[in-house]
This record gives C-alpha cells, structure tokens and sequence, in this order.
C-alpha cells in the first residue's frame, strides 16, 4: 500500500511542482506590461502547440487509428466551443484559464497513468519521466495562471489551483499502478481528446488574446520562440 501511496504522491507533485512555480513566476513579476503579457501567452501557446503535434498526438493516432484519432480530437474542440460559449459570464481571461484548466486536467489523467505505470515497473526509471513531464508542466502552468493574473485573481485562488489542477494526474498515476494492464487505446482516445481541447484553446483563445494584449510583433515573435522551444524541449526530454 505504501508503494501505491508514494506513485500517487510522485504524480501529484510533478504536476504541482510545475504549476506552482508558474504562480510564484506570475506574481513575482508584479505588473506584467502589456507587452511582455502578449509575448508570453504567444510563447505558452506555441509551446502548447509544439507539444500537441509532436509529443502528445502522434504516437496515439498510431496506436489508436488516424480517423479514429481526428474524430476525437474533434471532439475536444466541439467541447471547448461548447463550454466556450458557456463561460460567456466570466472574463475573457478567466474563460481562457477555465477552458485551459480542463485541457490539463484531461490530459493529465492518462499522463498519469503512463507515469504510474512504470513507477511501479522502475521506481527510478518513473522519477526521471517525473523530471521530464515536470518540465512541460511549467509552460502549462504559465498559459494556465497567466489569464487569471489578467482577470485580477488573488494569490490565494491561484494557490488553490496549484493545489487542485495536480490532483488528475495523482490519480492517473495512482490507476496506472493498479491497473498497469489498462487498455491503451482508451488512454490514447484521452490523449487525442485533450489534443483536440488544448488545439481549440491555443489557436482559439491564446493566440488571440496575445494579439489583443500586444498588437506590436512580439506577441507573433513569442509564439515562434514558443513553437521551437516545444520542438527542442519533445526531442531532448
């Protein structure tokens, strides 16, 4: 029992490392100008998107099927638009953090399952794929509390989002464990969803926004810089 217990510890604490020190980041800066705010939701979201096309969508459409794979990916974006339109009552930037909050957590369960399941195959082996998913946890975090920093969110709501988003991927990790012969297809199904609903919410929302903050070419230079750090962070981590 205490083996699990210590995997979905591992889990949660990948997650929240990432998360947290995204927070700190965004409050340490103080006032963020607006032209570093569109230059860094542009760099989350070329980050974000590096991150889709080449580490998270295609091993799953491999395994899982090319049409198969689009139809769930298009079912995350047909949910994004949906809840989209639902948040119509909140900030723009809040809607942005809300839907970008459910793409992690999504996400995030399947994560953790994979990392759960080799940390129960190779403790050692689990923590350095720990370190690595700790890694794109933290430009998850950023594009994550950097809208709720622009709607005026208090400290103490971004903490409980610290506290909170890690939690999927404790449990991911903690059901990779005890069930380490899960079907991978359902776990790539989820990967190819959440790459559907994080599509939506860079193209849709991220990348807007970075215009609407900045109208100056830094927010389109973020976004590059953002894409080739996703590119060089998926082929060395």
């Amino acid at each position: 029992m205490q083996h699990f217990l210590s995997i979905g510890l591992v889990g949660y604490l990948t997650a929240f490392s990432g998360f947290f020190l995204a927070g700190v980041f965004c409050f340490a800066v103080g006032k963020l100008g607006n032209r570093f705010l569109g230059t860094m939701m542009g760099f989350t979201a070329g980050i974000i998107i590096a991150f889709i096309c080449f580490e998270l969508i295609p091993g799953s459409l491999e395994r899982f099927g090319l049409y198969k794979g689009i139809i769930a990916m298009l079912l995350g974006v047909a949910l994004s638009a949906w809840l989209e339109g639902r948040l119509g009552e909140f900030h723009r930037y809040e809607k942005a953090g809300l839907l970008l909050v459910l793409g992690v957590t999504i996400h995030n369960i399947p994560e953790g399952m994979a990392l759960g399941s080799l940390l129960h195959v190779s403790f050692p082996a689990g923590v350095s794929l720990a370190i690595m998913i700790a890694a794109h946890c933290f430009p998850e975090g950023l594009a994550v509390m950097l809208p709720f920093k622009q709607a005026g969110a208090k400290a103490s709501k971004m903490l409980a989002l610290s506290l909170l988003v890690p939690i999927p991927m404790s449990v991911g990790a903690l059901s990779g464990a005890l069930i380490s012969s899960s079907s991978p297809l359902f776990v790539d199904a989820c990967l190819c969803f959440s790459g559907g609903v994080m599509l939506y919410i860079a193209c849709g929302n991220i990348l807007p926004e970075s215009k609407d903050v900045w109208r100056g070419r830094m927010s389109a230079i973020g976004a590059m810089l953002g894409f080739v750090a996703g590119v060089w962070l998926t082929a060395k981590l």
